[in-house]
């Protein structure tokens, strides 16, 4: 498809341009044709007065501007022809219309995007971002939903489950994704968030406890290497979210998977106080939008606390959050062709936990403590130049502060503890039996970037062309001390990985470089409508340093009106992920092994040596996480206000970022003591044995391999008048296959059997099918201020399978001096006879080999919204309002059983304005 989609751009502007010549016309009327250029103007009021501040998009030519005080917007010297309008303005619905050069000015009228209209909008609505396949969520939809996060609005998407509210976990941003953790982080990792025009980044997020033994986990809380936690961002000062499925403009970079791009509330409104409860949290919010004068801007304020406990008979574990931001906008210039917006933020989230008295003994507590300071500014500057008709820019910094801690107690055998950060046999001192293991982990991870873009058009011939041309730059840094712990109660070893301490600040930044270039195409063919957005992006990751990487990101998106009210469109495109610091500077992988292990109950008669190797973990050869990504729709419209959108999607991700078990070999002195004397360090042996040890740690690499692919349909039926009901339904088939990229390297020590060779097995994964469908009902009285809809979803398929999952390995890999030796290939035969006893052998129960399959599951939601007049609101909804949950036996397991379908779940909101 992509190959047809290339075709169609390269034909397109081949013909295109010299269409007047094969009528006869000469190139030189092309050229007369291109200064022919008039303007496009209007104004935008509300309720008959002029509206100030709306942004007014000329779609075709991707231009934007700003009404001034009296309302009024232009657009100079724009190439002859029709265009479309899409006005903006907070509180109020976008409209779109049309409008033509040279005309009189047009006059807009918004209205107010209110629960007493009828065509309101509480779902999420198809949207077209530059032809990428996208939704469109409304602040009514936010307000209908009674979101309180931005994780909880993706279950407006085509297929996406429904769930309750939850903060237990890190909420991660996952669009057609569905699979194991390795999967899920590399699609959350891929996922871009971007809050008026700057892009969040975890990229200098290093708070893991061990990479080299537990990759980017820690006993606390923590989305290191997985993405933004949606729990972090409010969603009652949110007025639009765009979330991109498909293929994004190239203006969009860091990314593999999709994009939720969210606009905050910026305009002057009244104050507004909201109260929510449900029987895991309670939250408040409080904003009012304010004008500094005449000539002057909008800022808008706002705060919210959230307090949230998900296990109602557990209080030992709890989430709280404060967020509050400023937000300022304002236009500016002697023709007030300078728009600004400025955003300053600070969040603080507090991941609590108590020791559970049930499990006082273990002592175990975690506690995650992080702060979040960001500002951004970004604007446009008209200027109505040839080669620069609107230039804009974002300029934004992000510094956290996190602490992190967890605790437990080390019960089990004597051992001792080394300190060494360099190979070499030293004299370490034990560690009792049982002690209280404290780990601190602090950082300060810093991103700063900036963003400058350019717009201008041309014509050929009948043809606009929208350009985009731009750079952008970004930094991530820690600055944090990193892990600290007390070194006679060190985190326990695992296996013989231990774990030392790690500044952050000695690791480097990484740095990152971009470029991009894009041409939105409209015209028409054969009397059609035809529209061609096409680009390439350029990025490079540390480009001033020895380890410097690149990646070419083509795209294109097209559509084509076949018939009045049926479009078909298609899109191609690549993406990459920068992978940062936790996987680029992994810490070193410390082996600490028993050299002479000779325990007394008198110490002074006590001797322990322990001989570290040092493992790099680096991967030098760790490549740009790279994602293909193509597209096929329909969108037909029929009967005025009836919709159908259906979309084919097939998604690559090869060489996803994870840690993956690498194994290594150390030779280590051992030694044996020749004799004891009463109250002293025993003599040893002059005879010292070399012994081979075999230890496996964790390391950086593109070891995920992810595919997804499916088919979405969107169907909006419109509103039937007779019973004041819309019906809309939604959903998609999706599959995903997620494949390890490197063999299973496993062997285990087996009494009377030579630990000589480690076995090599098949690349593991699993695939995922599931079919969901989401039938919404919404019956909306205007005049009552009244909003109830009703949910139907369906999980019709829910399917998950093994992949290569084998006893026996295809493969040895022979233990020698100094090492290990080349990768043996076994024969058919050699495989069948390695026996079950074998230390090569991996018993696998029988279970992994069948097919996870769920029956159908229905659930059923009810939402109410009511404003009393203007001031007052009262919400209300219950999950699951059937309390449905059947108990299913597995297909796998069949004698495990398991509750189906989310619990019954209910929440209240309260709303003032005044």
């Amino acid at each position: 498809m992509n190959r047809i989609l290339v075709v169609i751009a390269i034909g397109t502007g081949l013909y295109l341009p010299f269409s007047a010549a094969a009528k006869g016309r000469s190139l030189e009327y092309i050229t007369v044709q291109q200064q022919e250029q008039q303007k496009v103007s209007g104004k935008v009021i509300h309720q008959g007065k002029p509206v100030r501040g709306a942004t007014v998009r000329l779609k075709e030519l991707e231009l934007f501007a700003m009404t001034d005080a009296e309302g009024t917007f232009v657009f100079p010297n724009v190439p002859v022809g029709n265009y479309t309008l899409q006005v903006q303005y907070t509180g109020m619905k976008p409209i779109e219309v049309k409008a033509i050069t040279g005309a009189k000015p047009v006059e807009i009228a918004l209205i107010e995007n209110s629960i007493a209209l009828e065509d309101i909008q509480v779902v999420g609505q198809v949207s077209n971002v530059k032809g990428a396949t996208s939704t469109y969520i409304s602040r009514q939809a936010i307000e209908h939903l009674q979101a309180t996060n931005l994780g909880e609005l993706l279950q407006l998407l085509p297929g996406q489950k429904i769930g309750n509210p939850s903060f237990s976990g890190v909420n991660k941003p996952l669009i057609r994704q569905m699979g194991d953790v390795n999967g899920d982080n590399v699609a959350a990792m891929g996922t871009a968030v971007i809050i008026n025009g700057a892009q969040l980044s975890n990229n200098a997020d290093l708070q893991a406890a061990n990479t080299a033994r537990g990759g980017v986990l820690s006993n606390f809380s923590n989305s290191t290497g997985m993405g933004t936690d949606l729990r972090q961002l409010s969603a009652d000062n949110v007025e639009s979210v765009e979330v991109i499925r498909g293929i994004p403009s190239v203006e969009y970079g860091d990314l593999t998977s999709g994009i939720l791009d969210v606009k905050t509330k910026a305009a002057v409104e009244p104050l507004q106080a909201k109260f929510r409860l449900n029987p895991t949290m309670r939250q408040a919010w409080l904003g009012q939008g304010f004008s500094t004068g005449k000539n002057g801007g909008a800022l808008f304020v706002d705060v919210d606390y959230t307090h949230a406990s998900d296990k109602q008979i557990q209080t030992s574990e709890s989430y709280q959050r404060i967020n509050t931001s400023l937000q300022y906008t304002h236009t500016v210039g002697r023709n007030k062709n300078l728009y600004t917006n400025t955003n300053l933020s600070f969040g603080g989230y507090f991941d609590n936990s108590r020791i559970d008295q049930d499990l006082i003994i273990q002592q175990e507590l975690k506690r995650a403590e992080n702060y979040d300071l960001r500002f951004s500014t970004n604007g446009r500057w008209n200027i109505d130049k040839r080669f620069a008709r609107n230039i804009n820019y974002v300029l934004s910094a992000q510094y956290g502060i996190q602490h992190g801690f967890q605790q437990g107690m080390t019960n089990g055998q004597i051992s001792a503890v080394s300190s060494a950060l360099e190979n070499g046999t030293n004299e370490v001192p034990y560690l009792p039996s049982n002690y209280l293991a404290k780990l601190w982990i602090d950082g300060k991870p810093l991103n700063v970037q900036a963003k400058v873009s350019d717009n201008f058009y041309f014509s050929t011939g009948a043809v606009r062309h929208g350009i985009v041309v731009g750079g952008q730059y970004s930094l991530d840094k820690n600055f944090g001390v990193g892990k600290t712990f007390d070194p006679m109660a060190p985190p326990a070893a695992l296996g013989n990985i231990a774990t030392r301490p790690r500044s952050f600040n000695d690791i480097p930044a990484m740095q990152q470089l971009s470029f991009y270039l894009e041409d939105k195409v409209s015209a028409n063919l054969f009397n059609r409508e035809l529209s061609i957005v096409a680009g390439l992006r350029y990025d490079n990751i540390q480009p001033f340093a020895d380890n410097s990487k690149y990646a070419f990101s083509p795209r294109i998106n097209a559509s084509y009106t076949l018939i009045d009210g049926l479009n078909i469109r298609g899109g191609y495109g690549h993406s990459a992920k920068a992978p940062g610091l936790i996987y680029l500077y992994p810490e070193n992988a410390y082996a600490d092994i028993f050299s002479l292990n000779y325990y007394k109950e008198n110490p002074a008669e006590s001797l322990a040596l322990m001989t570290t190797r040092v493992f790099s973990t680096e991967n030098r050869d760790l490549q740009i996480a790279k994602s293909k990504k193509a597209e096929v729709g329909l969108d037909y419209r029929f009967l005025k206000n009836k919709r159908v959108y259906l979309t084919y999607y097939n998604e690559h991700t090869k060489n996803g970022y994870s840690m993956f078990d690498q194994y290594n070999f150390a030779t280590v002195p051992m030694y044996t003591v020749l004799s004891q004397e009463a109250g002293k360090k025993p003599e040893l042996s002059p005879v010292v044995k070399d012994s081979l040890y075999v230890t496996d740690y964790k390391r950086p690499g593109n070891n995920v391999n992810i595919t997804n692919r499916g088919f979405e349909f969107d169907v909006d039926f419109g509103r039937v008048e007779a019973i004041r009901t819309s019906f809309t339904v939604n959903g998609a088939y999706m599959y995903t296959k997620r494949m390890d990229n490197t063999p299973l390297v496993y062997a285990r020590r087996v009494a009377g059997e030579a630990y000589n060779r480690l076995g090599v097995f098949e690349n593991r994964g699993k695939e995922y099918e599931q079919f969901v469908s989401t039938i919404r009902a919404i019956h909306h009285i205007p005049e009552l201020r009244l909003i109830v809809s009703l949910t139907a979803q369906t999980v019709w398929m829910d399917k998950n399978r093994y992949l290569n999952y084998t006893s026996r390995p295809y493969a040895v890999i022979p233990m020698v001096e100094g090492g290990a030796g080349n990768i043996v290939e076994l024969t058919p035969a050699e495989i069948a006879a390695i026996p079950e006893t074998s230390g090569i052998y991996l018993s696998i129960a029988d279970n992994y080999y069948k097919e996870e399959s769920w029956k159908p599951l229905w659930l059923f939601n009810m939402k109410l919204t009511k404003e009393f007049g203007k001031n007052y609101g009262f919400s209300f909804y219950v999950n699951n309002i059937t309390n449905s949950r059947p108990l299913r036996n597995s297909t796998r397991y069949p004698d495990q059983y398991e509750k189906r379908n989310i619990p019954i779940f209910f929440g209240s909101e309260l709303t003032f304005k005044f």
